[in-house]
């Protein structure tokens, strides 16, 4: 058998092309080669492995099981040669990249995954604020922002990242005894906004059919991160978007109560126009596209879609 790092890189193209194709001629006409090319390279592989990679049938071919385990491992060392190329041809992203978001997503949302961007990008000099208040990219004290808002911020460059939900929350281990929210500490926000109903207790006291607030329980907290923080802790309820709590879902520490409700502001990248194709600033705008791809899945199972 022919040691693998002695194999062509054009037999392996071959092999990776026919096996998403399940087709020799889709493969060659991909390669700009003829298919009888195709043909002999994947012999060859197959004679070197002393494996059959492929069944050949009538209408093409068809990976055998030993094909499908090479065809995955094969296709994640063409995407990372491939990457590779392209950073290799971008300009150096080495520098200076200062990002504001608020407290609360930035902290449960973006900081347990940085670490893959500061290792795909060892030179970038990353600085984090996490600030609730809107930042002003025109002061040029941050280079991009990430919103939670409308999305509509004339004069800047913006693009969506991702929905939210919201709901009520109780620690894992305490669920039980909130069954009769009378006797429930309900631990308020206060940094949520007048336009966002659902981020206060009042419209999810009506549902409960409680209807004489001054009567109940509460603590209150500076920020939406500190108010999850208490609901871990076992201090009551809390109100949270999905963005914030899904670690601690996750992590078995917090439950819903309630039906998650689609919150009526989402999050958006925004930069002033200038910037937007800045290097660092297209790094971190593709790192967070693919960052953020697990809670937009949580997203889509969490909010009931709308029936036609």
């Amino acid at each position: 058998m022919m040691p693998s790092s002695r194999l062509p890189l054009a037999t392996l193209r071959a092999f990776e092309a026919a096996a998403r194709h399940g087709s020799f001629s889709a493969a060659a006409d991909e390669l700009h080669v003829t298919a009888a090319a195709v043909s002999h390279r994947i012999k060859a592989l197959e004679e070197s492995l002393g494996l059959r990679l492929f069944e050949r049938k009538a209408r093409g071919v068809v990976l055998t099981e030993a094909g499908v385990r090479y065809q995955e491992r094969i296709a994640e060392a063409f995407t990372l040669i491939d990457r590779a190329t392209r950073e290799l041809s971008q300009p150096s992203l080495d520098g200076p990249l200062r990002v504001s978001a608020p407290q609360a997503f930035l902290q449960h949302a973006l900081m347990p995954r940085v670490g893959e961007l500061l290792r795909r990008h060892p030179g970038l000099n990353l600085t984090l604020i996490g600030d609730n208040r809107m930042a002003d990219l025109r002061a040029g004290k941050v280079d991009v922002a990430i919103r939670f808002g409308t999305g509509d911020y004339p004069g800047l460059s913006v693009v969506p990242l991702l929905d939210d939900a919201i709901t009520v929350l109780a620690p894992v281990h305490g669920d039980g005894e909130y069954a009769d929210w009378r006797n429930a500490c309900f631990i308020e926000d206060d940094s949520a906004l007048s336009t966002e109903p659902w981020s206060h207790w009042h419209p999810w006291w009506r549902e409960a059919g409680l209807y004489a607030p001054q009567e109940l329980r509460r603590l209150k907290v500076s920020d939406s991160g500190l108010a999850l923080a208490a609901c871990r802790k076992g201090l009551g309820l809390c109100l949270s978007r999905l963005s914030v709590a899904q670690e601690a879902i996750d992590h078995g520490e917090v439950i819903a109560l309630r039906p998650w409700r689609r919150t009526e502001f989402s999050y958006y990248l925004v930069s002033l126009p200038g910037a937007a194709d800045a290097p660092r600033v297209v790094a971190f705008r593709d790192w967070l596209e693919e960052a953020l791809r697990d809670l937009r899945q949580a997203m889509t199972a969490a909010i009931p879609q709308p029936t036609a």
